[in-house]
């Protein structure tokens, strides 16, 4: 059993002594001080399990200093020392946090038998937030929903460079979730209680994103009215997550260069520079030794980015996980408690998709699907999008004795689909193109393309 390290904080120095050297010899670690300020400097520099603390201090009331303890350590369990007098403090000083009381004069049988106690309390406590910390961890690698060998390998260098401070760089195809891995890399790191601040290269213009990034001073530019705080400073001893790095521009690759190997920046207008303690994650859905290659991407900033990289892999490259995270969009999609299922004729034409748009284009196919099936129980495969349903007649010809060779034509299955549609959202043709995904006069260009063919 770990020794119990306890702090005794006691202005009546032979009492406090007397007491030091019985809970010594019973294999405590004691360590004694006199007043309320030697207690908080102390217990700023080292780590104890209980502390025994007198209510009437010299320089600081016993109650006060009972909250500045726990405030410091919040898993220190504190015994209050009162005299007759001061009961009612004491119990007050409980329901604060305390542990427990005792009066003086007090045995030392007594005194040891609740230290122990306090003792088991502070360790069940540890162990309770060491296992919530531990399904915290558990949910984050949970995140990436999947079981094959390939989402395995990532989630397997996730945690690997998770606890080192090396910036890492995420390679993928669009929608392969390369934020979600970015921010499982910081929910698993030290930083994880600081900032994950993500900013998308791509999104903005460079001056924009020059600004964004570092921040300016006021009359920088003309806009510029006040002081503005950058990105980059609010993601000190965080994370950084710069996505679509391979959008950025030469000159701004060169600022964020000395920025990742400095941790020094310097905002618009300014004169003074700021350094930031921050661990930087990339990701691009590009080739950046090509864009190298073709003086799109500064070569020195490549090989400093590129030193620990994790590919995501395609929905295509793991259909095998596509029915679980189909299982998982329902559950999100779903309203509480009336989950929506999905026919097994359905499941397999979305195995069979090639997802060009990957995880993200499947949760945008589900949710709308689920609203298309919304007056029945059950998605069907004339509930999925004009891509998934593109590979239906492929699916007949592999599996032609099931019940899916009589299938609609597409051209039916579209007409079908938009009518659906449109019925769902009320006949509002705008809000119905935007959920197909197609423009209003594509919307009315189908409608009749179809009636010329039914006229035909």
């Amino acid at each position: 059993m770990a020794m119990i390290r306890v702090l005794m904080i006691d202005d009546e120095l032979h009492l406090m002594a007397a007491l030091q050297k019985h809970l010594t010899m019973e294999g405590m670690n004691v360590v004694s001080v006199s007043s309320g300020a030697e207690a908080l400097s102390i217990i700023k520099k080292e780590s104890f399990d209980v502390a025994v603390l007198d209510i009437k201090l010299p320089d600081i009331d016993g109650v006060a200093l009972l909250l500045q303890l726990k405030q410091a350590e919040p898993t220190l369990e504190v015994v209050m020392l009162t005299g007759f007098a001061s009961v009612e403090t004491a119990i007050t000083s409980m329901k604060l946090g305390a542990y427990d009381y005792l009066t003086k004069p007090c045995k030392i049988s007594e005194l040891s038998s609740v230290i122990s106690k306090a003792h088991e309390k502070k360790m069940l406590r540890v162990k309770t937030l060491i296992l919530e910390e531990h399904v915290h961890r558990m949910r984050v690698r949970d995140d990436f929903i999947g079981k094959s060998k390939k989402m395995d390998k990532v989630r397997n260098l996730i945690s690997l460079v998770a606890a080192s401070n090396m910036p890492v760089l995420i390679v993928g195809e669009t929608g392969t979730g390369k934020e979600l891995a970015a921010r499982a890399i910081h929910d698993l790191s030290v930083r994880a209680e600081n900032p994950f601040v993500v900013i998308n290269s791509s999104a903005l213009p460079e001056t924009m994103l020059e600004s964004e990034l570092f921040g300016h001073k006021k009359g920088a530019f003309t806009g510029a009215e006040s002081e503005k705080m950058g990105l980059l400073e609010i993601a000190d001893r965080g994370t950084f997550f710069v996505d679509e790095v391979g959008d950025m521009g030469l000159s701004m690759q060169a600022k964020l260069l000395r920025a990742l190997e400095t941790g020094v920046f310097r905002k618009l207008g300014d004169t003074k520079e700021k350094r930031v303690d921050v661990r930087f994650v990339f990701a691009t859905n590009k080739d950046l030794l090509r864009a190298v290659e073709q003086d799109k991407f500064r070569k020195d900033l490549y090989f400093r980015i590129n030193t620990f990289v994790i590919d995501l892999p395609p929905l295509r490259e793991k259909r095998e996980d596509i029915p679980l995270l189909v299982d998982y969009c329902l559950d999100k999609f779903s309203r509480a408690g009336r989950r929506k299922q999905i026919s097994q004729n359905a499941v397999e034409l979305l195995v069979a998709y090639d997802w060009p748009g990957n995880v993200r284009e499947l949760q945008h196919v589900l949710e709308r699907a689920v609203i298309l099936s919304s007056e029945r129980g059950e998605i069907d495969m004339e509930d999925l999008s004009d891509g998934v349903l593109s590979t239906a007649s492929c699916y007949v010809e592999r599996d032609e004795p099931r019940a899916l060779k009589n299938v609609l034509t597409l051209a039916e299955m579209e007409a079908d689909y938009i009518q659906r549609v449109l019925s769902s959202v009320g006949g509002n043709k705008s809000r119905a193109a935007r959920l197909l995904g197609i423009s209003r006069k594509n919307l009315y260009d189908r409608k009749a393309g179809r009636r010329n063919e039914t006229a035909e």
